[in-house]
């Protein structure tokens, strides 16, 4: 058996097993951790302790039992739930093997029914709600700002942009999705800035929805209502959202030199209720005097701004490849 039927009989496989489990009560059906990185091009995994390094020719992946942080060519990503390690033997859920994984190694398969004509920038908060801040400095000004300098640049590239809001009005959740729906939205990426009670916390998120039935990074894996787990509008791009999500962290990580905290999972209504893929950026807390302090330094929002676009970029000329006539041989 070649690695084209490995990889084809591995994905029929997570296809079933996926399929199999009710969204309301996911069940750990998983998978060979060995045998699903084997279908992607890795050898059998470095193992130091609790953590396993797979390494290709082009990329390493690190995974650590009893964790949902692993770390895809140095970015943090958090999966859908924890690999396992039992007996000796690896194993992840099929949702992770194929739509975080599988999509962030293979963007090309997630990105099959991804369009790119139009993106839709929401910066965050706005009007009455000035969303955190420390002192005068609040969010909504900033994720404006941020976001008019982001359009700016993506139509320098000759792409179509819309903002929900191009200057400072009040708009509720539901407004801001049907706005996103009139412009005929194929990427809609919301722009925020973060806080936490710990003020010495600092660096950039990057959020998409869970998959159907699993838990957000912040909730406990076995302790979540399954009604709150419920299958939403944004899951249909499960695979997609964590390409963008990749490509725009990278970016944010690359071009701010901020701490990376991870490719989170989180139900924000505005990317669970999008029609198209879509991903939610916290470009820094405002709680941390120091990362304060840079965040209104106009400079600095100029480098938020690059590593968002930058990203943008990536993900639509990925799409657009997926859309080229085939390669006719002479």
């Amino acid at each position: 058996m070649d690695g084209r039927q490995l990889a084809k009989l591995i994905f029929a496989c997570v296809f079933l097993l996926w399929c199999a489990a009710p969204a309301e009560a996911v069940v750990f059906r998983g998978l060979g951790l060995n045998e699903v990185m084997a279908s992607y091009g890795f050898g059998s995994p470095s193992e130091y302790g609790k953590s396993a390094v797979y390494r290709s020719r082009t990329a390493t992946v690190i995974f650590e039992a009893g964790s949902r942080r692993a770390v895809v060519n140095g970015l943090s990503v958090y999966l859908n739930r924890s690999v396992l390690k039992a007996a000796g033997n690896w194993v992840v859920t099929p949702v992770d093997a194929v739509d975080t994984i599988g999509a962030m190694l293979l963007p090309s398969r997630a990105l099959r029914k991804a369009s790119s004509a139009m993106v839709v920038l929401d910066p965050g908060h706005g009007g009455t709600d000035p969303g955190t801040g420390l002192g005068s400095l609040e969010e909504k000004r900033f994720t404006l700002d941020i976001a008019k300098r982001v359009s700016a640049r993506l139509r320098q590239n000759q792409v179509n942009v819309m903002m929900t809001r191009d200057r400072d009005i009040s708009l509720k959740l539901d407004e801001r999705c049907w706005r996103a729906d009139k412009y005929g939205s194929d990427v809609f990426v919301s722009i925020h800035l973060n806080a936490s009670r710990d003020q010495a916390t600092s660096g950039v998120e990057t959020y998409i929805i869970p998959a159907p039935g699993y838990p957000t990074t912040a909730e406990m894996e076995n302790n979540v209502m399954p009604a709150k787990r419920k299958d939403c509008p944004g899951n249909r791009f499960d695979g997609a959202n964590v390409v963008l999500a990749q490509y725009l962290h990278k970016g944010l990580v690359a071009h701010t030199g901020a701490m990376d905290r991870g490719i989170r999972r989180a139900r924000f209504y505005v990317i669970r209720n999008a029609n198209c893929p879509a991903a939610l950026v916290e470009c820094g807390f405002l709680s941390n005097r120091g990362e304060a302090k840079r965040i209104s330094d106009s400079a600095y929002r100029d480098r938020i701004a690059e590593g968002i676009t930058r990203g943008l970029l990536t993900y639509l000329s990925r799409v657009r490849l997926q859309h080229l006539p085939p390669i006719r041989n002479m």
